[in-house]
């Protein structure tokens, strides 16, 4: 396989774009990104992965041609008909990439499904949220589960506040500085992504400038809830102390405006997106 394959949903289940990398089947990486939907950042980090030899799938939710409109409801069934058909193209080992409102849905998956083989979240949280409705100035809390599965949404932990009005905080912090929304939801235990039933070795990458939600609070609590259980796969957490939410080895334009801590301290964040890039590699490399 020397070319790229895209698939779809009416004809297998899931939409996704497979980057071969160095056509080698040994292993290969699913790869999602987060609550900007659509496919533009899973396909550029699937590409960083094809462009060092690894294939990578980028896999996409919602906001495509043939997914959910919103960030509702979206089936966990469209990352188990991935690996069912990774596996029918012959690939060895399946791991699963994913950033933000992405690694809940790793999480989820690699929870239910042992073919999974590694997992990497990126600012990830350790539990299910509400789902997201509208767009733009009128994107509020859609008062549904982020994922579903069977039919069925999983439990999620609601949104205290019931509008969002992301132009006026932008507007006073200068930033997408909607840390304040994602804080103290009622997390209860049915909301937990039970981590501990994962079967492959786990990496969490966290930021302490991340001004969406508290990504370094999640992975810490997952870090040390692995430990405690005696997880019997590696596991570890790295936290950049500089690099935004926008935890991606390539910084679209776009984020540089959006979050202060790109603008701010730019060589300190190129600085630790290399280091992020050589984390991942060592972590593939090393872990499937």
């Amino acid at each position: 396989m020397n070319q790229k394959i895209q698939t779809s949903v009416t004809r297998e289940g899931f939409e996704a774009i497979l980057y071969p990398g160095n056509g080698n089947k040994d292993r290969v990486l699913i790869v999602m990104s987060g609550s900007d939907g659509g496919m533009t950042l899973s396909k550029q980090e699937a590409r960083f992965y094809h462009r060092n030899g690894i294939p990578a799938l980028a896999l996409g939710l919602f906001k495509t041609k043939q997914t959910p409109k919103e960030l509702s409801r979206v089936p966990v069934e469209y990352v188990e008909r991935a690996v069912a058909w990774l596996k029918e193209q012959g690939y060895q080992k399946i791991g699963i990439d994913g950033t933000s409102k992405g690694s809940e849905m790793a999480l989820i998956a690699a929870s239910l499904f042992s073919d999974i083989s590694c997992v990497i979240v990126r600012v990830p949280s350790h539990f299910v949220s509400e789902g997201l409705s509208g767009s733009g100035k009128n994107k509020a809390p859609s008062g549904t589960s982020c994922w579903s599965y069977h039919g069925k949404e999983l439990p999620y932990a609601p949104y205290r506040s019931r509008t969002f009005n992301i132009l006026k905080m932008f507007m006073h912090e200068k930033e997408m500085h909607i840390i304040t929304f994602n804080r103290d939801k009622d997390v209860t235990p049915e909301t937990l992504i039970p981590i501990e039933k994962i079967q492959a070795p786990v990496l969490m990458l966290s930021s302490k400038h991340d001004e969406v939600w508290p990504s370094f609070e999640s992975a810490a609590y997952m870090e040390k809830k692995l430990t405690d259980v005696r997880f019997p796969y590696p596991h570890k957490h790295v936290a950049y102390e500089n690099v935004s939410h926008a935890m991606l080895t390539k910084l679209p334009l776009i984020y540089k405006f959006a979050f202060k801590s790109e603008r701010q301290h730019p060589k300190a964040c190129a600085k630790d997106r290399e280091a992020l890039k050589k984390e991942l590699l060592d972590w593939v490399k090393n872990n499937m």
